[in-house]
């Protein structure tokens, strides 16, 4: 027979507190009004500072360039044109980093997401064409610009429609390919290359590999995802431009980690990087995002001053 543990403060005739069974119940009241705000909060709060804009400026020392000369770039990526980024926000996004007075603009894929209809690709045209007839503006694919990797998810299945719309726009697009262009007088060799995920990176196609001569002119490489790095060591380049992490999109506070960065290479997921001792990288955290939602972690566009070492 099961002994009944005695209640030692009912047997002694003790009553408790009336105020101390209020501020059990107060806790409990608030623990779980704190369980369902913080989801809450953080939702919101994720949702504004996703077109919370941030504008970043780096120096970057440049090989070729003389003392007290400098190149103002103007690095933009990942516009994810959608449902949850509008054409004002890409409009506001190009204006302020053209309030810079950039020397030319590099943007370095993932136009849109998903299929947007092409009344709305004709307006990302026209948003483009506004700044891109300015300034020399080129650029890149990304991996949501249509083709292998963007059409089982809901994407195109080529990226014709992207091309179309950036000859609109008047932007040159480069998809393995190098052009010799000049930036405030200063010869440089711009390359292009095509989407890793999407299987067409082919940098034999355009560019030197460093079992032959080094090119005369200093080399800046577009390409979208910064884990293409790796296929594209043995060639020659200088400054490599990319995006696709979009920062992480979410950084844990009070740390640098991103769990749902898309890259392998988690040491490179945005900013500066100095790589393979004599090249640099550069990822823009881009000025869209995925589902609407950004923590610790602001959309950017970014002014990268070129400088001499």
């Amino acid at each position: 027979m099961r002994q009944e543990v005695p209640d030692y403060g009912k047997s002694r005739g003790y009553k408790y507190p009336l105020n101390l069974k209020k501020l059990a119940r107060r806790r409990m009241i608030t623990r779980i009004i704190a369980s369902c705000l913080v989801p809450i909060v953080g939702g919101i709060y994720s949702k504004l500072e996703a077109g919370w804009l941030d504008l970043s400026k780096v120096s970057i020392p440049f090989r070729g360039l003389k003392k007290g000369e400098n190149l103002k770039l103007l690095h933009i990526s990942d516009l994810h044109l959608s449902k949850y980024i509008s054409i004002d926000q890409i409009e506001s996004a190009l204006r302020k980093g053209f309030s810079e007075s950039p020397d030319a603009c590099f943007i370095t894929g993932d136009f849109i997401s998903d299929m947007p209809s092409e009344k709305d690709l004709d307006a990302l045209a026209k948003v483009l064409y506004k700044f891109s007839s300015k300034i020399p503006t080129y650029a890149c694919l990304g991996n949501h610009d249509g083709g292998l990797w963007s059409f089982p998810k809901g994407g195109f299945d080529t990226s014709n429609e992207v091309k179309e719309m950036l000859q609109k726009a008047k932007v040159r697009l480069l998809v393995n390919q190098r052009i010799n262009i000049r930036i405030k007088g200063f010869p440089i060799q711009l390359v292009g290359v095509g989407d890793l995920w999407s299987k067409e990176c082919f940098p034999k196609l355009c560019m030197v590999h460093q079992s032959q001569r080094a090119p005369k002119e200093p080399v800046i490489l577009m390409c979208h995802n910064p884990d293409a790095k790796e296929i594209l060591r043995p060639y020659f380049w200088n400054l490599m431009l990319s995006g696709h992490t979009h920062g992480g999109q979410f950084i844990v506070p009070f740390t640098n980690f991103a769990p749902f960065a898309p890259v392998l290479d988690q040491s490179i997921v945005q900013g500066l990087h100095k790589w393979d001792k004599w090249r640099h990288i550069y990822v823009t955290r881009g000025v869209g995002n995925l589902y609407g939602l950004r923590f610790n972690c602001r959309p950017e566009v970014s002014l990268l001053e070129l400088v001499s070492k």
